[in-house]
């Protein structure tokens, strides 16, 4: 029988992978062939996606992918973050370089979208949280500061669909991705005509909507010859975003669980089969993002581990040699619960210095009494904010949705800090299980092999993750279950939350 492989492209905000994936006897097996950095980059004093450099590393991978395989290949899939888009001319070409959604330039959007449609009635039809790195947001900064762009830009592509478009030629719009943009109706699945209108969105840009599975085309005959693939390759849409991705990689069965997709943001959330909308899940701010294969995954944003990123960058400035493994360890032997921050401040999206953030939410919250020269101490508080911020959040959602939630599934590059994850349990109660550690790129070549007929649905998906991974169960510690308690009631006094 003839091995059908797939090369999943995965792109997070620091790093990316080309992933060959392909079935055999109900398991995925998988191999890295290709990593490379993605980071963004400041031109004229805005911060931008230099995707041609990323479409570049895509043909690289390719060139890696039929050194060590040959010209067979079923299929290519990008997944990506949400929201940031590039803009095309009538001719096809990219209008500018994509902003990064990190950029400034959203500054005072909010109270733009608010005055020109009501959030409200922007919620109920999109069920998309409010942040000011939505597309929306993107939209109201063009409409405001730029306006001649929407005149000149005649299809806006999400950044993994115009990756997709560059291998193939085909413009469409994946609907997980296109659902983080806050300009997607969550009941119709398609562009929200109101929005369009109220905001002064030009009509073409609203790209046609295809779905995880889909294929979009075939490869470029010209990049094919280039890299030496056979001109049947297909371009198979995963979900692009990465969130949705991943959640279809999770290893759940039944119900009442929650999941959180672990990285430089966590998505905490729970799956249901259709969005959520209620004043409870307004009041909350409480994404209905799309998922795949007719699932909504019904989550909130968690600053997630940029926030340690951040302070290792600061630390590596006096201890290159400073890696993970050993924060981890200081925070081991760190003192418990020595102070709380809330992670999704404002202080912690985009400081020029973390520590000094960290030590400013800590003086303005009263708790002066820290010691934020000392490595494990700040660790131990950001790992001990992530956990606490999880339940909190796990518990809004059981609030708004009536779901119960007795397990919680950690997936992605987070599952290998064993700490948090303990962590997690001990602020949560209950079970947690971690892994696939590499499940955006897992959902990715599944759903390109369901898209190519190799499996014929998300259970039969889930059913191939657990049989190709094992997961790492942490149970919550009995022996400080009060201490985690009382601590937690501390977090959210000290958080106002």
């Amino acid at each position: 029988m003839e091995t059908k492989r797939h090369l999943a492209f995965d792109f997070g905000a620091e790093s990316g992978r080309a992933i060959v994936g392909e079935l055999k006897d109900g398991k995925l097996e998988m191999e890295e062939i290709h990593r490379f950095p993605t980071q963004s980059m400041f031109i004229y004093g805005s911060l931008r996606w230099n995707i041609y450099r990323f479409y570049e590393e895509i043909v690289t991978g390719l060139r890696k992918y039929t050194a060590k395989y040959g010209s067979a290949l079923e299929s290519i899939g990008v997944d990506t973050w949400g929201v940031d888009y590039g803009f095309l001319k009538k001719d096809g070409s990219l209008l500018e370089i994509p902003y990064q959604y990190r950029d400034d330039r959203t500054n005072g959007t909010a109270e733009i979208i608010d005055k020109a449609a009501g959030n409200r009635e922007v919620y109920d039809i999109t069920g998309i949280q409010f942040m000011t790195i939505n597309t929306l947001n993107q939209m109201a900064a063009v409409k405001r500061d730029t306006p001649e762009r929407l005149e000149e830009a005649h299809d806006m592509l999400f950044i993994g669909d115009l990756l997709h478009y560059f291998l193939s030629g085909e413009k469409a719009a994946e609907f997980t991705v296109a659902s983080t943009s806050q300009m997607l109706d969550a009941f119709k699945k398609e562009w929200s005509h109101e929005l369009f209108e109220q905001f002064g969105i030009p009509d073409q840009l609203k790209s046609k909507i295809v779905f995880a599975g889909d294929v979009i085309g075939t490869i470029d005959p010209k990049l094919a010859k280039e890299v030496g693939l056979n001109g049947t390759v297909k371009i198979v849409a995963p979900a692009v975003h990465d969130t949705a991705s991943a959640a279809t990689a999770i290893p759940a069965e039944g119900e009442n669980w929650a999941y959180i997709s672990s990285g430089t943001w966590c998505m905490v959330g729970v799956e249901t089969n259709g969005p959520v909308i209620n004043d409870a899940s307004y009041e909350m701010n409480i994404s209905n993002s799309g998922g795949s294969l007719g699932k909504n995954l019904f989550l909130k944003n968690v600053m997630g581990l940029w926030i340690i990123q951040q302070c290792k960058k600061a630390w590596n400035k006096k201890d290159p040699g400073l890696g993970y493994p050993e924060i981890v360890e200081k925070a081991v032997r760190a003192k418990p619960f020595a102070g709380f921050i809330d992670p999704d401040d404002d202080l912690f999206f985009a400081p020029q210095d973390n520590i000094a953030a960290i030590r400013e939410y800590l003086d303005k919250t009263g708790q002066t009494d820290v010691d934020t020269e000392d490595i494990g101490t700040v660790a131990r508080i950001v790992y001990e904010a992530l956990a606490f911020k999880y339940r909190y959040v796990v518990d809004r959602l059981k609030a708004a949705t009536g779901q119960q939630v007795e397990v919680l599934h950690i997936i992605g590059g987070g599952t290998k800090n064993a700490l948090l994850n303990q962590f997690s349990a001990n602020a949560l109660g209950f079970q947690v299980k971690a892994g696939p550690a590499e499940a955006t790129a897992t959902g990715n070549l599944l759903l390109q092999a369901y898209g190519c007929n190799e499996v014929n649905s998300l259970q039969e998906i889930r059913e191939v993750v657990r049989a190709s991974n094992e997961m790492e169960v942490f149970e919550p510690e009995n022996e400080t279950a009060g201490e985690w308690a009382r601590a937690y009631e501390q977090f959210k006094a000290v958080c106002g939350l």
